[in-house]
């Protein structure tokens, strides 16, 4: 059973928190006009969520493919698509608990589909619940399918071919950036290396540094372009990645 995670906003706060307590020591050796840096909190609860928005939607990806896989199997086995969901439903809470929300879906859309709603209704509101492309585009070709009286085996297969691909292609786009992210995370914390050094082993250094006008001057400088190259650092390893969720 997987543990649960903390949210976005729990985790966000926290890591403001830490940022700036340590920046807070490390730039201005605890002022108070540190204190403004907790104003920061909110971008960070910003960023976390829209990291937990991100991996919920591409591990949908993988467990909707998966769902679709099941519903197909139904179909070959020459049950009805309404059965094959129920099959499917009772399937992914095999595979993944009753806890992920692709199961409760599948359940929910079950429930449904036994109180008389139309699977295509059913695979609406789903799409309209989780917003996730994938899912959405299912729901579309789905309505287009009952209109025309297509085949959904073929609709079912185009779909999870699909997902293949775009799950592949982000798994290897994945592993080629990832150095480059490590990269830039080192570099990103190299100037809190040099503080932390001469703070612990050459306070007579940095002494200069804090409690005068230059000092804070200085130091609100040296973040300030710090923050800048790491706010497009990461702009551009997410326009990299593809990420606009």
């Amino acid at each position: 059973m997987n543990k649960p995670a903390l949210s976005g906003k729990v985790t966000g706060i926290l890591a403001g928190a830490v940022f700036a307590l340590v920046t807070a020591w490390l730039f201005y050796d605890l002022e108070p006009i540190a204190l403004i840096l907790l104003g920061g909190i909110p971008f960070f609860v910003i960023g976390f969520e829209r990291k937990k928005r991100i991996e919920t939607v591409q591990a949908m990806d993988i467990q909707f493919k998966d769902a679709l896989q099941y519903l197909k199997n139904g179909l070959d086995a020459g049950y009805s698509a309404e059965h094959s969901l129920s099959d499917t439903a009772k399937g992914l809470e095999g595979l993944y608990g009753r806890k992920e929300i692709i199961t409760r879906e599948f359940g929910i859309m079950a429930g449904k589909l036994s109180a008389g709603m139309t699977m295509e209704q059913a695979f609406e509101e789903f799409a309209d619940s989780v917003d996730a492309a994938a899912v959405r585009e299912f729901a579309d070709l789905f309505k287009i399918l009952k209109r025309t009286g297509g085949n959904l085996n073929k609709v079912i297969r185009r779909t999870v071919s699909n997902l293949n691909d775009t799950i592949n292609l982000r798994r290897d786009l994945n592993v080629v950036i990832a150095a480059k992210r490590g990269e830039f995370m080192i570099m990103s914390a190299i100037p809190y290396g040099i503080l932390l050094y001469l703070k612990l082993l050459a306070p007579e250094m940095s002494a200069p540094l804090y409690h005068s006008t230059f000092g804070i001057s200085f130091m609100t400088g040296m973040l300030a372009g710090c923050l800048a190259c790491f706010v497009f650092g990461m702009k551009t390893i997410n326009r990299t990645l593809g990420l606009k969720v």
